[in-house]
């Protein structure tokens, strides 16, 4: 970023449990986060894999923040990627991706840590979008 340049960064704001479910713990966010495995399986030619052997789990930490999007394998499973044999256990977790849910002060006190200069913040009217201006 140039010296005298500013950086605009939009993200979601912090919010409860609740309102973070209703968000993310729905077929359409579970469709988006279990197409890995179809994709995975397409991509690497897995033999003996089966890409419909796992559900979409949601999970809000707290105390980080953090919405996990997690799978589950439904069964035990034996595979092959490139002919070497790979075991998965029924309930097996893999972490999927985060979603970041800052409030606004604590996602500011990282990016004075960062070496940024807050200029700036706007939160919508529900609490839920924040967008901060920053300087060098």
């Amino acid at each position: 970023m140039a010296p005298d340049g500013r950086l605009i960064v939009g993200l979601d704001a912090y919010q409860d449990e609740d309102s973070l479910s209703r968000a993310y713990d729905t077929q359409a966010v579970s469709d988006f986060i279990l197409n890995i495995f179809h994709r995975i399986h397409r991509d690497l030619a897995l033999e003996l894999f089966d890409p419909d052997a796992f559900t979409y789990k949601f999970e809000w930490v707290p105390s980080d923040y953090c919405v996990k999007h997690k799978a589950i394998s439904t069964k035990n499973q034996l595979f092959k990627l490139d002919n070497t044999p790979i075991i998965l256990d029924e309930g097996e977790e893999f972490h999927i991706m985060s979603s970041f849910k800052y409030p606004y002060e604590f996602f500011q006190s990282m990016a004075i840590q960062a070496g940024l200069v807050p200029l700036d913040y706007f939160i919508d009217n529900r609490q839920r979008m924040a967008i901060h201006v920053f300087k060098v």
